[in-house]
């Protein structure tokens, strides 16, 4: 059986990253940056106990990971670039621990290299990227049947059967229409775009003729359409059952606050859960 080469795991990555950035992490893969990936990264070890991986981290951070090294994580996401462009197509990745990394990020398997290298070849074909959804069966098979009908209308012989080759005409037609009706009808994608305090959904092709919007449009996540920016006063009610309902972020030197955890949508920070120190700060007027 035939060794798997340094190259074979990086196409397979790849690969896998076309299928990845449109599933559970698409807010982090579909449009990455060096600041999403290191978040991703953060997310994703908090609940990993593999050994491998732990060892990746550890040899691509120089730290070992831990719930609360993610100022440590902040301090490296300049580390995070070379997965990004690599990710996006427009370098190649030399580095090993990198490239085990960005196998975490996009949950390739088997990994790291190592292990990759004893197995068997997992790179997939086309047909077989077709086939999990990335290609519209449907378009595809009608540009087929309108391929077929031109054949057969390019082959009829014109022997004064004018009756045939009308007939052939009108089912390249018809095809063409069953086609045209196809697109339109078929849904569109839906995205989701920041509109000043909160997220809207959105159609991704969709431009709004006339209006500037400075934030991109990122795959729809349901859950995030509650997502919203709050202001707040001395009587907002900051804690339930002893717990935080209210989160933050730090900008300039005023705080913005949002009524669920996630990250600011303009600088991909992690928001923070309120504390008394900051309300007394910041709300109340208190040194």
């Amino acid at each position: 059986m035939k060794k798997n080469t340094l190259e074979d795991y990086k196409k397979a990555i790849k690969v896998q990253y076309e299928l990845e950035k449109y599933g559970n992490y698409s807010t982090f893969l579909f449009n990455p940056s060096r600041a999403k990936l290191r978040n991703l990264c953060f997310e994703l070890f908090k609940d990993n106990s593999k050994k491998d991986d732990l060892m990746s981290f550890a040899s691509f951070c120089g730290f070992e990971f831990s719930p609360t090294s993610f100022n440590k994580l902040k301090d490296l996401t300049d580390k995070f670039r070379p997965i990004e462009t690599f990710l996006k197509g427009e370098t190649d990745l030399v580095d090993m621990e990198a490239v085990n990394i960005t196998a975490i990020l996009v949950g390739f398997e088997p990994r790291p290299y190592l292990k990759f290298s004893k197995a068997e070849n997992h790179l997939r074909s086309e047909n077989q990227i077709e086939s999990d959804g990335l290609v519209n069966n449907e378009i595809k098979n009608q540009e087929k049947n309108v391929i077929e009908v031109l054949k057969a209308a390019s082959s009829v012989e014109l022997n004064g059967n004018r009756f045939f080759y009308k007939q052939i005409s009108i089912a390249v037609l018809i095809t063409f229409v069953i086609c045209g009706v196809g697109f339109f009808l078929l849904p569109k994608e839906k995205c989701m775009q920041w509109q000043n305090d909160h997220y809207e959904m959105v159609t991704c092709e969709e431009n709004k003729v006339g209006v500037l919007n400075l934030y991109s449009k990122i795959p729809l996540d349901e859950n995030m359409l509650n997502f919203r920016k709050i202001q707040v006063c001395d009587s907002t009610t900051f804690f339930k059952h002893n717990k935080p309902i209210v989160w933050y972020c730090k900008k300039g030197n005023e705080l913005e606050f949002y009524n669920n955890p996630g990250y600011h949508p303009e600088n991909d920070k992690p928001l923070k859960p309120i504390t008394q120190y900051m309300i007394n700060k910041y709300v109340m007027g208190k040194n």
